[in-house]
């Protein structure tokens, strides 16, 4: 497991179940995706894509919220770029069941551009950029984190998220900078780079974790990071909608993250970044979520206790597709 571990946490996009992207999208007439981006965020619309792009994306710049319609552009989206319709992901977001079969690619070649840190934007990538956002303390399940305080309560917690898509290179990648500031200690600082993930499927649904070691303050290593969840919460948590513990591989990989995390006695107190990204396809908008966790309880706790310590700081915002100018 220890070997699968090292292969599988240098891919750390990994989710692909999806939420929708577009519940808070009003429709709009169609329109150049170029102009209107140009429009939004200043930038000069002095690049046009490939005739496939252009056309494509051109096709999908009407917020969509109609559910057979939203159907319809992730099949043509597809059909345009090669790429498979995650049916399952599709029958959430947009509400309607299909009885079209989980289409699943299995062997091929493997995208050269995969599994890499250094990836560079290129005129037909895509990019979805939060900006700098401020997180807020959850409640619900979450520790109200009043006893044995782990984030400092007066500072502000901060994360950006930048998200890249090349659909001509298939391909997904992305960063996430945080600002974190824990009880009694100086505000971290941190960009981290996450490893490109392989498009094979619409709609995209991604996350990206990683840990900020407490004593350092910079991310962990890849070999130290412990493997993430496969039984999560929707939005990117060490615990789930029902307030229970995610749920991961086997006891060694919990046991690892617990004592990550954990701010008790023995634990390694670090934080763990997450975020997660979802869109439908190319030009539609996007929603990403941020967020930060830690627990009170023991390395050793139950998981019902350990689930019960734990702190999330989050924000989640609606992110507009911008097309890279090369500046």
């Amino acid at each position: 497991m220890r070997s699968i571990k090292f292969l599988i946490s240098i891919i750390v996009f990994l989710s692909w179940s999806s939420v929708s992207a577009l519940s808070d999208v009003s429709a709009g007439a169609p329109t150049n995706l170029i102009q209107r981006i140009a429009s939004a965020t200043s930038f000069t619309s002095t690049t046009q894509s490939s005739s496939l792009n252009s056309g494509t994306i051109q096709n999908t710049t009407s917020s969509v919220i109609d559910g057979k319609q939203l159907r319809k552009t992730v099949e043509q989206e597809a059909k345009a770029f090669g790429l498979l319709v995650n049916e399952a992901a599709l029958a959430r977001e947009s509400g309607i069941a299909s009885t079209n079969k989980q289409l699943v690619k299995i062997g091929g070649p493997k995208n050269i551009y995969e599994d890499k840190r250094d990836l560079e934007p290129t005129l037909d990538t895509i990019v979805y950029d939060t900006g700098l956002m401020t997180l807020t303390k959850e409640g619900g399940h979450y520790n109200d984190d009043s006893s044995n305080t782990i984030f400092d309560a007066s500072a502000t917690q901060q994360a950006r998220v930048k998200v890249y898509i090349d659909f001509k290179r298939k391909i997904f990648w992305g960063s996430v900078d945080s600002k974190i500031t824990l009880d009694g200690a100086s505000q971290m600082n941190n960009t981290y780079n996450g490893a490109s993930a392989d498009i094979t499927s619409l709609p995209i649904d991604k996350e990206l974790t990683h840990s900020i070691d407490d004593a350092t303050g910079n991310p962990l290593s890849i070999t130290d990071e412990p493997y993430a969840w496969y039984s999560k919460h929707a939005t990117t948590s060490l615990v789930k909608a029902d307030g229970t513990l995610a749920q991961y591989y086997d006891s060694f990989e919990e046991a690892d993250m617990k004592k990550n995390v954990s701010h008790a006695s023995g634990g390694d107190k670090n934080i763990l970044v997450g975020a997660k990204f979802t869109t439908s396809g190319s030009g539609t908008p996007g929603q990403t979520t941020a967020s930060f966790e830690a627990s009170h309880a023991s390395k050793n706790a139950s998981d019902a206790d350990f689930a019960d310590g734990v702190v999330r700081y989050s924000g989640t915002t609606t992110t507009t597709a911008s097309k890279y100018t090369g500046e």
